[in-house]
């Protein structure tokens, strides 16, 4: 049989016309997003050899039983039609061109090729127009034994807090595109909105094959974990869920592909781990992540280099094989067999960050990642939170490490050590305080995270968050070109630079002596969040914290009593740490069947105890 594996698709929201070159290539022509259709004139072209648009046929071919590989493009107008194919070939493109078919007539209809035999990586086409011509779309499609498809249903998961605007428009696109659509997967279909803002209501959101659940506002691991017991027990069981946040631009055609993706897959990756990439809305061409890692020192950070899927060398490139230790699956999109969740358990509660990074660990996960499955979703360089980044960041990942056999390989506790030392440094003494009630908490053992109230921590974590206002209100600071935040110096003699080391490393940047008599009256401007330029925060007594992509700022200033205060609190809770390392991991590793159960979970989410028949 021939099966359909993913369709051509053209710009349509408002946000891709910044990034049509996803799509297709040749800037001419007439795009209307309404009817999803290119018109072009003579000469003009349509290069769909593209991040979204082009076949990974490499990816295709190892996991699944795809057979032959067919284009059918749907046209009206006559047209010379390119077939080709890509690799790297010695980190060079290396292009083919299968066939050249022109097609004179003038009516609408489909053009179809079946390309030979291919190691390729990408297979595609490029149009151009030898007329006024109509590009309607198309698909492509593989010869499958229909014996051997998969059974699927597939169940989308998300949980919303106060993100109103986003889940209406996605609930929205999810029941016009998928559930209104001709695809199959319309049937093979359900939506589990969990609302932790408790600001939606069923009427707005649910309807056929949509169900709305109001929750506790238990962070993101709580919802998801809601999702996942909602799944257990509806009323057509369900073989995959996929996890999604509601701050995300979404495209239906990545659902259709995933979905096509399962039924196909072959029975040795069966339980792998399908997930999107996360593409930047702020800069909706570059690629922020599809797979994660955790390593010492950076903790999280993606698996593979940052890509501009509109260079075909990039595109190429995200298709590649890539592997680190600590690998896993963020949960903006995530698409995890029912098998698993029935196999290891629910999240941990840890309301928000490394819960999905957690997930994938204790699976023992591992992943297919394509391109053109992705969302877009804003970048973590404008979401930074203290309270989020540095108290949710370290009190979970020391819990992870606790309670589990991952991580062996990262010394966490010393880049928790490192970093804190460092923003004791920098005069950032409000997240500092973050640090040590990430340590206070995590010392106090399981008891406390299961009791924890997510909501009211970060609440309280929040008021920590560094305040800061437009950089347009301190004119004084010196700053040619913002990005400059993130480098040294280059005037500071070889002298003062030594002088500025020594001075951060043995005295904690002035502090630990008493500090200076003599204060420096200017603002140096340096990055606001992780990063060190020694020659504009060492050897001073106050600068400037700059976050070039909001175009913010604060000025942090040295504090005597404070850094004494903050850093014997550090030593008594290392003193502690150093003790009692042996006897908290041991409560951790116990408790930690109980907190990822459904029975733990139903008590912590006011659920009945006892689930009724699936609804």
């Amino acid at each position: 049989m021939d099966y359909l594996i993913q369709s051509i698709c053209f710009p349509k929201e408002e946000k891709h016309l910044l990034c049509t070159e996803l799509f297709y290539k040749g800037k001419e022509g007439y795009l209307d997003r309404r009817a999803g259709t290119l018109t072009l004139a003579y000469g003009q072209k349509c290069d769909l050899l593209t991040y979204l648009n082009a076949c990974s046929w490499a990816k295709w071919k190892k996991f699944t039983q795809a057979g032959e590989l067919t284009l059918h493009l749907i046209v009206e107008g006559p047209v010379a039609v390119s077939y080709v194919g890509a690799s790297l070939i010695y980190r060079e493109i290396e292009l083919h061109e299968y066939s050249e078919v022109r097609d004179m007539a003038q009516e609408k209809r489909e053009i179809t090729f079946t390309y030979p035999e291919n190691k390729n990586t990408l297979n595609s086409a490029r149009i151009t127009a030898l007329g006024n011509c109509t590009i309607f779309g198309g698909y492509y499609t593989v010869t499958a034994d229909e014996e051997r498809l998969n059974p699927v249903h597939l169940t989308i998961s998300t949980t919303t807090c106060r993100k109103e605007d986003y889940i209406r428009k996605n609930v929205s696109i999810i029941k016009e595109e998928l559930l209104g659509g001709s695809d199959e997967i319309k049937d093979h279909l359900d939506v589990h909105v969990v609302d932790n803002g408790n600001t939606l209501s069923e009427e707005e959101i649910a309807g056929d094959h949509v169900y709305f659940h109001p929750n506790p506002n238990t962070g993101g691991s709580g919802g998801f974990a809601r999702g996942m017991i909602e799944t257990l027990y509806q009323k057509t069981p369900a073989t995959h869920i996929l996890l999604m946040d509601d701050d995300v631009l979404i495209l239906p055609e990545s659902i259709r592909r995933t979905y096509h993706l399962l039924r196909l897959v072959k029975p040795e990756y069966k339980d792998r781990f399908i997930n999107g990439a996360m593409l930047r809305y702020e800069r909706p061409e570059f690629q922020h992540e599809d797979l994660g890692t955790l390593s010492e020192g950076k903790l999280f950070q993606p698996l593979k280099q940052p890509f501009n899927h509109t260079d075909l060398h990039d595109v190429l490139k995200c298709e590649g094989y890539y592997n680190a230790p600590c690998t896993y699956a963020a949960w903006w999109y995530c698409c995890i067999p029912m098998e698993t969740v029935k196999r290891v358990g629910l999240p941990m509660p840890f309301f928000v960050r490394g819960d999905d990074s957690e997930y994938s660990l204790r699976s023992g996960a591992k992943f297919i990642t394509m391109n053109g499955i992705c969302i877009w979703h804003l970048g973590f360089s404008l979401k930074f939170s203290a309270a989020m980044d540095i108290y949710q960041q370290f009190r979970n990942l020391h819990i992870v490490q606790a309670s589990s056999d991952f991580m062996k390989g990262i010394d966490l506790h010393h880049t928790y050590q490192r970093f804190f030392l460092y923003d004791l440094r920098k005069f950032n003494y409000d997240a500092c305080e973050l640090y040590l009630k990430a340590m206070t908490d995590f010392l106090k053992g399981p008891a406390f995270l299961e009791k924890a109230n997510g909501e009211a921590l970060l609440k309280e974590n929040s008021a920590l968050n560094e305040k800061t206002v437009p950089l347009a209100d301190h004119p004084e600071i010196p700053i040619r070109v913002i990005d400059e935040v993130y480098g040294d110096e280059a005037n500071v003699s070889l002298k003062t630079r030594v002088a500025r080391r020594i001075a951060w490393h043995f005295t904690d940047n002035g502090q630990k002596f008493g500090g200076k008599k003599q204060k420096n009256t200017d603002y140096p401007a340096a990055a606001f969040d992780f990063s060190i330029q020694l020659t504009k925060q060492a050897g001073v007594t106050q600068y400037a914290a700059v976050n070039p992509y909001l175009e913010t700022v604060a000025i942090r200033r040295m504090d005597i009593e404070r850094y004494k205060s903050l850093k014997k609190r550090y030593d008594r809770l290392e003193r502690y740490y150093a003790k009692h390392k042996a006897e908290l991991e041991k409560a951790y590793h116990e408790a930690k069947p109980y907190l990822t159960s459904e029975k733990f979970w139903r008590k912590y989410l006011g659920l009945p105890e006892n689930p009724g028949k699936p609804e």
